[in-house]
């Protein structure tokens, strides 16, 4: 049963959601198919509501990592064959954002089949000269050509599950009870009153393993007091972003918010860049926005870095101890 103070979805949801048993039933017969039995753990990271699951994936990977494991990224991505991410070589447009971003923290891959991915990357020695010790999926959660053994959702404490309906009336690909069904851990990003707002509206649905953190910036002894910006940002919840800078003591000029999938390109930079002129100010982005900017103007753009802070990874913990992964 969806929140009663979460149930009024509006008109275009009541017009809509005579199709949503169209989007739980395929979803349903997609998820039905066997998938591919890995040899080692395959640990899917993803948002049940469209919202970006990088942050949590990031946070994730260096857990197992504290733990002696060796995690590789798999992203879906369209690509020809199976490629190895570099850092040096790769662009936003050959891998993506994501895949860009993770290989900072780990071994990553991307695929457009996700077996031929997994196949690819077991059968490789990395330089550190050992085989994978797990597979950690980004966004794939409803793929079904691998089977995971740790599905973990992400969800903005914010927004939780929208109305708690499927597409095209809400944001879920299917019924949220069916999909609580398959998701051993839920790690919530919020600050703590959104973490309690949260638990009020959702705490009867999540599953019992609720981990909760927050985004906080990373410390580089940048000084933003009395810093005049531009800030842009393409990310879900821009407002969050905006927000940190001016707790920082930045002073926020103007604010702009780019569509999804908005290119970031050398023309929208050199608009951007003449209307921070204009204002005296300077421009500011997330690490997701600044991978898509042109490299040779990534220097004009300040970079404001965060990270997710877990409060108790116990959940977790006890997920790996039981799949024995010391």
């Amino acid at each position: 049963m969806r929140p009663r103070t979460l149930s009024m979805t509006g008109l275009r949801a009541l017009v809509l959601s005579p199709l949503c048993w169209w989007t739980a039933r395929r979803t349903a017969r997609r998820m039905a198919r066997p998938g591919w039995r890995a040899p080692v753990p395959v640990i899917s990271v993803d948002s049940l509501s469209g919202d970006v699951a990088l942050p949590g994936a990031l946070a994730v990977i260096e857990k197992l990592q504290g733990r002696g494991l060796s995690p590789v990224v798999l992203i879906g991505r369209d690509v020809a064959a199976p490629t190895g991410v570099d850092e040096q070589k790769h662009t936003y447009a050959d891998v993506g954002g994501a895949a860009l971003l993770a290989a900072a923290f780990a071994p990553t891959w991307v695929a457009g089949d996700l077996l031929d991915g997994a196949r690819t990357v077991l059968s490789h020695t990395f330089a550190y000269g050992k085989s994978p010790g797990c597979i950690v999926l980004i966004g794939e959660s409803y793929n079904p050509r691998i089977q995971s053994d740790i599905f973990i959702a992400i969800v903005d404490a914010a927004c939780g599950f929208g109305n708690g309906l499927c597409r095209p009336a809400g944001p879920l690909p299917e019924p949220l009870e069916q999909a609580m069904a398959r998701v051993d851990i839920c790690l919530t990003i919020g600050r703590p009153a959104l973490h309690e707002q949260f638990a009020a509206a959702w705490g009867q649905v999540i599953p019992e393993h609720n981990i909760r953190a927050r985004m906080e910036v990373l410390p580089t002894g940048m000084d933003w007091r009395g810093l005049r910006v531009l800030a842009f940002s393409g990310a879900p919840a821009p407002e969050h972003f905006v927000a940190t800078l001016r707790e920082l003591g930045a002073e926020v000029a103007r604010a702009v918010t780019l569509s999804a999938g908005q290119p970031v390109t050398r023309a929208l930079i050199t608009r951007l860049r003449n209307e921070a002129a204009m204002l005296g100010a300077q421009l500011v982005t997330t690490e997701a926005d600044a991978v898509r900017l042109p490299g040779d103007l990534r220097r004009e753009v300040l970079v404001l870095p965060m990270r997710l802070r877990v409060e108790d990874w116990g959940a977790l913990d006890a997920v790996l101890d039981r799949l024995g992964m010391a």
